[in-house]
């Protein structure tokens, strides 16, 4: 799915793309953290420098209007 999105993003002339790190699907209890599947943050970023695109992670426990109850 990313691979798809990041080069139509690169074909349309961007490049950089700016992303939230949404953490409560990183820890989603205290002290168990998934980073599997499409939380596979590392992943995401390399798929990103493959394509040759910046990216600016927005990290932090409150994501403010994208998402209900931060």
């Amino acid at each position: 799915m990313w691979s798809d999105l990041i080069q139509k993003s690169k074909d349309g002339g961007f490049d950089a793309i700016e992303t939230y790190v949404f953490w409560d699907r990183h820890e989603p209890r205290r002290r168990e953290y998934d980073f599997s599947g499409n939380n596979d943050l590392i992943r995401f970023l390399k798929t990103m420098q493959a394509a040759g695109l910046y990216i600016i992670l927005r990290i932090g426990p409150y994501v403010c209007a994208e998402w209900n109850y931060g």
